[in-house]
């Protein structure tokens, strides 16, 4: 990642109508923390929905929004966040923590 302030945000999506393979078969989204490297909030936000996006998945909300300062705030979080916010690859300017399906109606 290229130098830039650090945020992260819990992100819930679902699956949209075009084929996709972050989700399985049966799940009909997840939610899960995402970080990015952005010069501000807006950015931040702009980059996960493309991210999103280019996964074939449709953003539902972007909630949790908050600048990280040390790598043990991405830890508290979750822990492959952290492990992902350090080695990430070449180019990229978001990262992915773990996700939890849920399949619909409540279910997990």
């Amino acid at each position: 990642m290229s130098d830039g302030r650090c945020w992260t945000a819990l992100v819930t999506f679902e699956r949209g109508e075009a084929s996709q393979d972050i989700l399985p078969e049966e799940a009909r989204g997840a939610c899960g923390w995402m970080g990015a490297v952005a010069p501000d909030e807006d950015t931040t936000c702009t980059q996960l929905v493309m991210d999103l996006e280019l996964l074939e998945v449709r953003d539902l909300e972007i909630s949790d929004l908050q600048e990280v300062f040390e790598i043990d705030e991405f830890k508290n979080l979750d822990d492959h966040l952290a492990e992902n916010f350090q080695v990430v690859e070449l180019g990229k300017m978001t990262v992915w923590g773990s996700i939890h399906c849920y399949i619909g109606d409540g279910q997990v």
